[in-house]
């Protein structure tokens, strides 16, 4: 039942890449939103350097937590969950929009990776960046399920584990004192290298 009702999902989305605008904006925003994050940290690691905010910086630390923590819990479904990408389940039912390494549908790295940044940002109270960052990652999202390359399924659970990511580091990890004294470490070893 679920697996017909992600199919007839799947199929809904994949309908719009027939149109050749729709097509090119899949193309660009399948993949290209997730390289801006590096981007993101390091541009805001600088300049908090710069303005000696060193509050800001633990925040931007924080961030990059929780994308790692959604990651390492992705890393670890992996060894036991992978899921057939919707090109090798359903071979020619759809058009796949999309050339990506052949590996598994679920869990999705794309999803998790940036509900994980997104929602950091609101808990570290980013929000004007937050909104900024909003529609590309649902439109990242959504261009992978246009795109056929990812269930619609895979997308939603993994939204729900990138925002838990978010929720551990900011009400857990945050507050314990070692995490505390790894980031002074990394803070004043990046005053050290003039970083």
């Amino acid at each position: 039942m679920l697996q017909k009702l992600n199919e007839s999902l799947l199929a809904y989305f994949n309908s719009f890449a027939s149109n050749g605008f729709i097509e090119s904006i899949v193309s660009i925003f399948a993949d290209a939103p997730i390289f801006f994050l590096p981007l993101f940290f390091i541009a805001t690691w600088i300049f908090y350097w710069i303005k000696k905010q060193r509050n800001s910086q633990e925040e931007i630390l924080f961030i990059f937590y929780s994308v790692i923590l959604g990651i390492l819990i992705t890393l670890i479904i992996q060894q036991f969950i992978q899921l057939e990408r919707p090109e090798n389940y359903l071979k020619g039912a759809g058009k796949l929009l999309l050339n990506h390494v052949p590996d598994a549908s679920f869990p999705s790295d794309h999803a998790t990776v940036s509900f994980a940044f997104l929602t950091a940002l609101f808990l570290a109270h980013y929000r004007k960046t937050f909104w900024i960052f909003l529609p590309f990652v649902i439109t990242m999202n959504l261009s992978r399920i246009i795109a056929w390359v990812h269930w619609p399924f895979d997308i939603i659970a993994w939204m729900f584990i990138g925002i838990t990511a978010s929720i551990i580091v900011f009400a857990f990890l945050k507050k314990t004192s070692f995490i505390k004294k790894i980031n002074s470490s990394l803070i004043k070893i990046s005053l050290f290298l003039k970083l």
